[in-house]
């Protein structure tokens, strides 16, 4: 009796995986890319980044094991669970870091992760096709994607533009429509429990990270307003110290009075040179 097993990767992530390697390995023959490359590792090998990392992996960590105790995650998600913190969590960490209206992607990201488009994500990823046609369709549709980007940069490329997207939404049709009929015809399957898990994971790990994100946020925000106290006038130490005590007290966890002062204030908080100057700043005239 052979003993057959079963591989946690389907056809598509295979086929993924494999161009990848191929890319990776034709790219870095180039000595200029492998530089790049190189610079690319030491940067995020810098002490606050590798810190934020652990620190993500094991507040993920725990959202995982508060998800196992109430049975909304098990071992056989483990695979989609790092997929989801090596990409959702990370983009979403530098979307929110890198913008200026934190609070409204905040809401923005919570609207997404409760969408009908979750659920043909899901669909569309779990019923793959054959390797052989993953192979073809995964660097097809990548090329497609990436001459899409390129021809949308430039007005001159308005007709290939059109061409690139309609083509990617006849291939999209097409490939909903192959994988909606698979699923109703395998439809009881769907109606499983482990269905529910591994469609509701992606929107409940992004809501348990949601407060962790905040808190990162939060942290950065403070960052750059202390950092501006740098700038500008020559300060004391203990001036220093006093205005970091009274920003802190007036904006506590708000991101939105962080906000202002980084919009409106920064200047203000480069010319303080007396107590006096941050009483009146925090007092009458950082108000949202």
């Amino acid at each position: 009796m052979s003993l057959v097993i079963q591989s946690p990767f389907n056809n598509r992530e295979i086929a993924t995986a494999f161009w990848i390697i191929v890319f990776l390995t034709f790219a870095l023959r180039k000595a200029d890319i492998r530089k790049s490359f190189a610079a690319v590792l030491r940067a995020f090998c810098q002490f606050k980044i590798l810190l934020s990392v652990c620190l993500m992996v094991l507040y993920t960590g725990a959202a995982v094991m508060l998800l196992a105790a109430i049975g909304l995650w098990n071992v056989s998600l483990l695979k989609d669970t790092i997929v989801w913190l090596c990409v959702n969590a990370m983009a979403m960490m530098m979307r929110i870091i890198t913008s200026d209206d934190a609070e409204n992607i905040f809401r923005k990201i919570l609207t997404d992760s409760f969408k009908i488009v979750i659920v043909l994500e899901f669909l569309v990823n779990t019923y793959a096709f054959s390797l052989p046609t993953e192979f073809v369709f995964v660097p097809i549709l990548t090329l497609l994607a990436m001459v899409d980007v390129f021809v949308r940069s430039d007005e001159k490329y308005s007709a290939v533009a059109k061409m690139t997207q309609r083509a990617q939404m006849v291939i999209g049709i097409v490939i909903l429509a192959i994988t909606v009929s698979r699923a109703i015809s395998n439809f009881q399957n769907l109606l499983s429990l482990d269905t529910f898990r591994s469609i509701a994971l992606a929107p409940l790990l992004s809501l348990l990270f949601t407060p962790f994100v905040y808190v990162m946020v939060l942290i950065s925000k403070y960052e750059l307003v202390f950092l501006r106290l740098n700038f500008g006038m020559e300060k004391e130490r203990g001036l220093k110290r006093y205005a970091r005590r009274r920003i802190l007290i007036y904006a506590g966890l708000s991101l939105r009075k962080l906000q202002h002062l980084l919009r409106n204030h920064a200047g203000d908080l480069m010319r303080i040179q007396t107590e006096a100057d941050v009483d009146r700043l925090v007092q009458r005239r950082v108000d949202p």
